[in-house]
């Protein structure tokens, strides 16, 4: 298994090296893309070489080889013909790390660029009682007014909206407040100011419709937004969450509004990276419970006037904040579809919180839910979420011993399941379960890799035999010279194994009666003859 084949420090290393030399900032496409296609379970045949060295297959557009070296990161190689790091390299690499540690935390880190400061000695440092005069309401007027002030100026250019992330943010956090809490709050509200001017401007223009980039226009107001977005993770990472002044906590009461309003307003257009941007604000900047609870009855009651499922979906990640995982539950209940991906990240900040206690309770309710995800969901989306469930219980199941309850999961998801029941019955050398398995889902030996077909013939000639009968008799019904031919092929196969098994009586009984069941396929007659199988 990859837990054991791998050197642990040389992974650690591997992945030092990846976010030293690949800044997420410059690269974030290409990494989110590699992750993406591990979590999908579209990398497969991963083997290691020597302990440093791997080899894998990885599906995309096409089928790619893929080639990591851990000892040296840059020697990578991909069919897909990419020189610089390509999304395939990097899914084997979140694929094998994701085997060891945890592909989240890495995420974050890479995302961080560096260590993340101190908050807690960062808090201890407040001064005594900051300046704070103006509001937040004044701070907005002062950005209304610098904005139409330099709008004024450059009305005219095509490429106003460039312009606007990179010249005029930091105009409008020139001259903040001294206080380093306020003027990290004055940092966020100016973000959250052009952020709903941008998505004013792209609605204008028909952008928030999700269609592909029609111009460079539209482009570089993307890249605008996404820069936006990232002044407000960044500036919500910094800031500290304990003993403010009481002037401070006034001015994050007052903020709450205007984060809200952010979500009802665009929740639609940008549904992914608002509700990115809303619930992070609520993890990071509003911590107290009493504001969470009352948010979360006003989203509830919001989205039952609004029959919104955003809300809705918001309000149960601030009860799963306030620890109402039934409730946040109930709620991912009602839209199963679109919550899935939150059931997924849920289960992964469980399962990484180091609070088994937590992921179990949550697990022993959510896996009740799981039929109503799967049938929910898209056909082409099921086994991928299916296999993200699977890869993070088998990680708890690791750490706890739980493998009879992570094979209850397999077979409560099979077909969906399919592969990683596959490769877990491989992994315990039960072998006839996993011919049992192909069996069930009327699989024959021409549905099967001949590798892995060949693999099992070695382990027993006995194990594959009813796959090839299956085979045999479905290219015979098919009634056509071609399938026959196929037919045919597949009853050499059959008489070498029973050869090998020394039970050619069988054998031969078997193909007089098959004989004379098709005694009108004169065709199926006569490609037996041709393949000598009546010698």
């Amino acid at each position: 298994m990859l837990q054991t084949a791998i050197s642990k420090p040389l992974l650690q290393k591997a992945a030092a090296d990846l976010q030293r030399e690949w800044s997420f900032s410059l690269f974030q496409h290409v990494i989110q893309k590699g992750r993406e296609l591990s979590r999908q379970g579209l990398v497969y045949n991963v083997t290691v070489i020597d302990s440093d060295f791997i080899e894998g297959k990885v599906i995309d557009t096409a089928i790619h080889d893929v080639t990591l070296d851990l000892s040296d990161i840059s020697l990578h190689s991909c069919t897909c013909g990419t020189e610089d790091l390509c999304p395939h390299v990097l899914a084997l690499f979140f694929y094998v790390y994701g085997n060891v540690f945890d592909n989240g935390e890495l995420l974050r880190q890479w995302k961080q660029g560096k260590k993340k400061p101190n908050r807690k000695a960062a808090s201890v440092q407040t001064p005594s009682e900051p300046n704070t005069a103006e509001s937040v309401a004044q701070w907005r007027k002062q950005f209304a007014d610098l904005l139409d002030e330099w709008s004024a100026r450059h009305r005219r250019r095509n490429d106003w909206p460039y312009r606007l992330s990179h010249q005029l943010f930091p105009r409008l956090v020139k001259n903040s407040p001294k206080h380093s809490a306020v003027r990290l709050l004055h940092r966020f509200h100016a973000a959250l100011f052009l952020l709903d001017h941008l998505f004013e401007y792209g609605r204008e223009r028909g952008w928030d419709r999700g269609l592909l980039f029609g111009s460079y226009e539209q482009f570089s107001w993307q890249q605008d937004v996404d820069y936006i977005a990232d002044e407000w993770f960044e500036t919500l990472e910094r800031f500290p969450s304990e003993l403010l002044p009481p002037s401070v906590e006034t001015h994050i009461e007052q903020t709450i509004p205007y984060v809200r309003e952010l979500l009802l307003r665009w929740g639609k257009a940008s549904p992914s990276l608002v509700y990115s941007l809303y619930t992070t604000a609520w993890e990071l900047l509003f911590t107290k419970e009493a504001q969470r609870r009352q948010e979360k009855e006003t989203l509830i009651r919001l989205a039952t006037e609004k029959q919104s499922t955003t809300l809705l979906l918001a309000a149960a990640h601030l009860a799963f904040l306030l620890g109402e995982d039934d409730e946040a539950l109930a709620i991912y209940r009602q839209h199963p579809k679109e919550a899935a991906p939150f059931f997924i990240d849920w289960m992964e900040r469980f399962a990484s919180s180091h609070s088994p206690e937590r992921f179990a309770s949550f697990w022993a309710k959510g896996k009740q839910e799981l039929a109503f995800y799967i049938s929910a969901l898209p056909e082409m989306e099921r086994s991928p979420f299916v296999n993200e469930i699977g890869r993070l219980y088998e990680s708890y199941a690791r750490q706890h011993n739980k493998w009879d309850d992570y094979e209850k999961l397999l077979a409560a998801c099979f077909p969906y399941s399919a592969n990683r029941y596959v490769h877990w019955l491989l992994d315990q050398r039960r072998y006839h379960d996993v011919v049992d398995l192909y069996l069930w889902g009327d699989a024959t030996a021409h549905d099967i890799d001949p590798t892995f077909l060949a693999m099992l013939q070695k382990q027993n000639p006995a194990l594959v035999l009813p796959l090839y009968h299956r085979a045999v008799m479905r290219f015979v019904e098919a009634k056509n010279r071609a399938s026959y031919r196929v037919a045919v092929q597949y009853l050499k196969k059959l008489r070498a194994c029973y050869r090998s098994l020394k039970r050619m009586n069988e054998w031969q009984m078997y193909l007089e009666q098959l004989l004379a069941k098709t005694a009108r396929m004169r065709a199926f007659h006569e490609e037996v003859e041709k393949g000598k199988l009546l010698l």
